[in-house]
Parts: structure tokens; C-alpha cells; sequence
């Protein structure tokens, strides 16, 4: 390897909710790596996956969906991207949802025309869109609002142009050091995954406020059942109505989600799970500091 021609750098996914980063990570990475469903506000917290080559290793970052914040919680999340786009990227990717109404954008445009680093616009679900002549228009739109360096038409879901676009990114990083030790494919521990596919299947499963009431707790995480991990999960929600309908008739909600969960996390590492899972009541966490950072969505720094 010619150190002095190998490229690294963190490229960042900056979109609305739903615009899809979370099912783009997953395909640049090769790997389920971020939880994805349907539903918005997924993705809560900024997560690395780590695609290298032969003289490149670039540091993907999936960014909480842009939002107006309601509470502390989403207060965090949009303090997730600020940072990421701020202070962390060498390279954005700004992926807007083909299908959706630009409009919304607003506040995350005012927000990457404040950035020095170059940004790569992302037009996804273009495989639902049949009118060329409509991405040509948002297209335009676009770059008469923002400096763009390079313009690029995928599918997340379908992978369509996935590969093109990860070589673009590999070209733009500048000349430095890999960042992370080769072979290693995110920051994160396996129990912080663990808790976000318990959590993923929770969005999938629940309906209405309950997926956004919650959050999972990693209580244990073991390797003592010889081969099989053990994991013990606490689901904590907001308020005691909740309670009954996470656990179901004659607990037959939780046992549909603790199967799912199971299936999900063994998919994730490789190897047979058991997964438990317990159901607390935490009154308020979402607006709670002490309760925020205990969960870790935001460091004593930040609120001394």
C-alpha cells in the first residue's frame, strides 16, 4: 500500500427522515448495520460503518433524520447531525427522497449552506419515480440552491448505482491515514446492536406512539451458553398504560417481539441468540436529562 496515495475520511448522511440513510449505510457497508423500517426517527444516534479498499477506508456516518425537535430526545438527534455535519465530515451526501415534497428540505439546505467540505447530492427511490423529467426538475432545483460537486440517481432499497456512488466517495476523501484498524466495521459494540434491533422490531411490531415511547436497555450480554449469546434486554416506556400493550394479551405481544428480536440480532452476529426481554415503566424519559444521559444520547458535558 502506497501511504502516501491512500485516501480516508468520514462521509456523511444528512437527509429528512425516511429519505432512506439507514438502508443506504446498510448496502455501502455490506452489512445490517443500522436499523431500517418504514417508519420515521428510526435512526437516533450517529452510527460509523467502515467500507475500505486497497488505498481507501472511508468512515460512513447515518445521521438521525433532519427534524424540527419536540423534546429533548429529538433535541439530541438533530444535535447528532450538527455535529456530524459540522464538525466531523469530509464529504456529504445529502439524500433526498425523490418521491417526497423538496419543500420539507428547507432547514437542512439553510444548514449544509453553512458547510466548507464538498456535498454530493443523492437522489433516492428513483425506481418509484417513472418520469425522468421529475428528477430533472428536483435536480435543478436543487443545485440552484446549493453548491453541489457531484449529482447521483439510486435505489437504496434495489442497490441501484450503490457501487458508483461508494467509488465517487472513495475518490473525494482526502490523502491521510485509515482511521480505524483494518477489518473493523463500525465503532460500536455488539450489545449497542443488540439493543437497536430489539428496538428496530419494536418500530415494526407497534403502532402509533408506543415505538417512539420507547427505548432498550442491554441489561446482559454474554457468551457463557457455549457458542450462543445471551442477551437480556430491559424495553423501558413512558407511561404505565404502555405497559400492557408492549406485553400483550397473556404476554403474547412480547413473546412475538422477543422472537423477532432473537431472529434479527442472530442475523446480526452470526451465531445462535437467546434473547430476554423485560418491560419497566420510566416516567417521562424522553424529556428527562438525568434519564438521557444515563440512556446515552447526551454526555454530562453537555448539559454542565
Amino acid at each position: 500500500m502506497d501511504e502516501t496515495k491512500f485516501k480516508s475520511g468520514f462521509a456523511v448522511l444528512a437527509g429528512l427522515p425516511n429519505a432512506g440513510k439507514s438502508t443506504l449505510l446498510n448496502q455501502l457497508a455490506g452489512g445490517l448495520l443500522s436499523a431500517v423500517t418504514y417508519k420515521p426517527q428510526t435512526t437516533r444516534q450517529n452510527i460509523l460503518a467502515i467500507a475500505e479498499g486497497d488505498n481507501y477506508q472511508i468512515v460512513f456516518v447515518d445521521t438521525p433524520g433532519f427534524l424540527k425537535p419536540e423534546y429533548k430526545l429529538q433535541q439530541t438527534m438533530v444535535s447528532c447531525v450538527d455535529r456530524a455535519v459540522t464538525e466531523e465530515a469530509d464529504l456529504i451526501l445529502f439524500l433526498v427522497d425523490a418521491t417526497a415534497e423538496y419543500a420539507q428540505n428547507a432547514a437542512l439546505v439553510e444548514k449544509l449552506k453553512t458547510v466548507y467540505c464538498p456535498v454530493f447530492l443523492v437522489l433516492n427511490k428513483i425506481d418509484l419515480v417513472k418520469d425522468p423529467s421529475v428528477l430533472d426538475a428536483l435536480e435543478k432545483r436543487i443545485t440552484s440552491e446549493l453548491k453541489i460537486t457531484k449529482k447521483f440517481r439510486i435505489s437504496a432499497q434495489k442497490a441501484t448505482n450503490v457501487e458508483k456512488l461508494k467509488v465517487a466517495v472513495a475518490a473525494a476523501l482526502p490523502v491521510s491515514p485509515a482511521y480505524f484498524p483494518p477489518g473493523q466495521w463500525t465503532d460500536r459494540w455488539e450489545r449497542f446492536y443488540a439493543a437497536e434491533f430489539i428496538r428496530e422490531q419494536i418500530f415494526l411490531l407497534y403502532q402509533k406512539e408506543i415505538p417512539y415511547s420507547t427505548f432498550v436497555e442491554v441489561e446482559k450480554f454474554t457468551e457463557d451458553l457455549g457458542d450462543k449469546n445471551f442477551v437480556r434486554a430491559i424495553i423501558h416506556v413512558e407511561r404505565e398504560s404502555q405497559k400492557p400493550i408492549v406485553i400483550g394479551k397473556g404476554g403474547s405481544m412480547i413473546a412475538k417481539l422477543r422472537a423477532r428480536a432473537q431472529k434479527r440480532v442472530e442475523e446480526f452476529l452470526g451465531r445462535p441468540c437467546r434473547v430476554e426481554l423485560n418491560v419497566v415503566v420510566s416516567p417521562g424519559w424522553r424529556n428527562n436529562t438525568e434519564l438521557l444521559e444515563k440512556f446515552g444520547y447526551i454526555q454530562k458535558e453537555d448539559v454542565e
